[in-house]
């Protein structure tokens, strides 16, 4: 393999990863009616707005219309059996 950069893209596409690996350990952990991954869509947004090679604006906006709907509870006690 050959050396790979850092720029700005490629810090803050690790730092998402890293964030969305917590969101979902602590989304399993905590409570549904939690809103601080609302915060964490919404810098998803703007870094999928910020990149155009980021990612798919489609499956940004439905993980966001699934945690929308987790918080305010449609069914947030048959998300969580699922786990």
């Amino acid at each position: 393999m050959g050396h790979y950069p850092f720029t700005a893209f490629n810090g803050i596409t690790a730092l998402v990863l890293v964030l969305t690996v917590v969101l979902v350990w602590r989304r399993f952990r905590g409570k549904p009616a939690a809103n601080w991954p609302l915060l964490y869509y919404a810098a998803v947004a703007g870094y999928t707005m910020a990149f155009s090679g980021g990612l798919n604006i489609y499956w940004v906006a439905a993980g966001a219309a699934c945690g929308l709907a987790i918080r305010w509870g449609v069914f947030p006690s048959r998300v969580r059996l699922l786990w």
